[in-house]
């Protein structure tokens, strides 16, 4: 027993000679069970950076204004109210309740996170960040600078990167006052939006990671995603419309809804689209359900770069208006001469809008600099005048699959 307690011993003090540990085994066994007690003291530690609820108040959504003072900028935060959240939001007395599950929070200062604080005199709970979902830049300020707004969110350890990045073509604030039905709070009504986005390829899914990827590359220029506050059926609603371009932290100009799906068919975040194409006897409906981008730079023998990009596209036919058969084979593959049509149309039209506001939304400069990094030493400095001249070759390849449950038109009709 003696034999196997100095093992032990031995075991976990090897430093300490057998000699010793049987001289001064009490004092070590007495130094190894003070040892283990203070490791568990600090492990059951109370919480010392605790922060109760009944203290803060939760962000779900922000937005950015310019300011009604020279160089200052107008925060609107949402703040969620939690009593006013539960099913049915009924008041004290049973009947239904008329207050909202929101309160928008306004600050103006020259800065966000003085924005921030100057909240903090009208308001009896600290504003809390980490679950804001949208953040939202005005037009206005979006075409002054972002630069400021943008990296106080990203320096604050607070913060998530997937926060959303939206402009808005009015004013953030009044986004943020939307009257939406299925949500009770406008900025989480926002993000199921734009996170509903993939159905149409129309609208670009832009997170702050993303912008701040696309700012410090040097060559890709930023998107963003646009909403506009419209008046319908006496409510004011939101509507996503169109992507907003971004140069040296500056907004430069848009792109329509056509243009931004050229422009997700050539980066490859095209996840479902639906594509109209006129034939001569009418309207057929194409949904592209599977796509495939390839986007390679070219070194000609001259020295000089082109950009290959090829695109391919699976899908079926969703809607016949027509009443020819377009199951037959030459039906069939009319279709899809034209479904490639609209799909090159488009991303010629995103690159003929990139190139007059001389702004790689593309990412060309990128692939470039991974490709042929000595090339692409020589061009970065004056990317902006190579990218508006720079050769673009489109390939686009679109296979239909399916024509839905039916074969023939659902009206009688046409060449048998």
């Amino acid at each position: 027993m003696k034999k196997q307690a100095i093992g032990a011993y031995r075991k976990f003090f090897k430093f300490l000679p057998i000699p010793f540990l049987r001289k001064y085994r009490e004092w070590v066994r007495r130094a190894a069970v003070l040892f283990l007690c203070t490791v568990l003291i600090l492990n059951f530690c109370a919480c010392w950076n605790r922060r109760e609820l009944n203290t803060l108040a939760i962000v779900l959504g922000t937005g950015l204004d310019v300011g009604n003072q020279p160089d200052t900028l107008e925060l609107t935060a949402q703040v969620v109210r939690a009593g006013e959240m539960k099913s049915g939001g009924s008041s004290p007395d049973g009947s239904a309740s008329a207050e909202k599950a929101f309160v928008n929070m306004q600050g103006t200062d020259k800065s966000v996170l003085a924005a921030v604080r100057g909240i903090s005199h009208m308001a009896n709970r600290r504003l809390y960040f980490p679950h804001n979902q949208v953040l939202i830049f005005s037009s206005e300020l979006a075409k002054q600078d972002i630069a400021e707004g943008l990296d106080a969110f990203l320096r604050d350890y607070e913060a998530r990167m997937n926060v959303h990045i939206l402009v808005s073509k009015g004013k953030a604030s009044e986004v943020l006052e939307e009257e939406c039905e299925l949500e009770k709070i406008p900025s989480v009504h926002i993000s199921g939006m734009i996170e509903n986005q993939e159905s149409n390829s129309e609208t670009v899914i832009v997170t702050m990671r993303d912008f701040a990827i696309a700012m410090l590359s040097g060559s890709t220029a930023p998107v963003a995603p646009m909403i506009e506050v419209h008046e319908s059926g006496g409510k004011k609603r939101g509507k996503l419309e169109g992507t907003a371009v971004f140069k040296d932290g500056k907004m430069v100009g848009e792109l329509d809804g056509m243009q931004t799906r050229g422009l997700m068919f050539a980066t490859g975040k095209a996840k479902s689209s639906v594509i109209t194409v006129d034939t001569k006897w009418g309207q057929v409906v194409l949904e592209m359900v599977h796509s495939r981008t390839s986007l390679e730079p070219v070194k000609a023998e001259d020295g000089s770069i082109r950009i290959e990009l090829k695109i391919n596209e699976n899908g079926a036919i969703e809607s016949n208006e027509t009443t020819e058969d377009m199951s037959r084979l030459e039906n069939l593959e009319l279709l899809k001469k034209l479904g490639q049509e609209a799909i090159r149309s488009d991303v010629e039209s995103a690159l003929s809008q990139a190139r007059s506001l001389s702004a790689d939304v593309f990412g060309f400069g990128e692939a470039i600099r991974r490709e042929y990094p000595e090339e692409w030493e020589k061009m970065k400095e004056n990317w902006d005048e190579v990218f508006r001249e720079i050769g673009l070759d489109v390939q686009v390849e679109v296979e239909l699959r399916s024509t839905g449950g039916l074969t023939r038109p659902v009206t009688p009709g046409g060449a048998e």
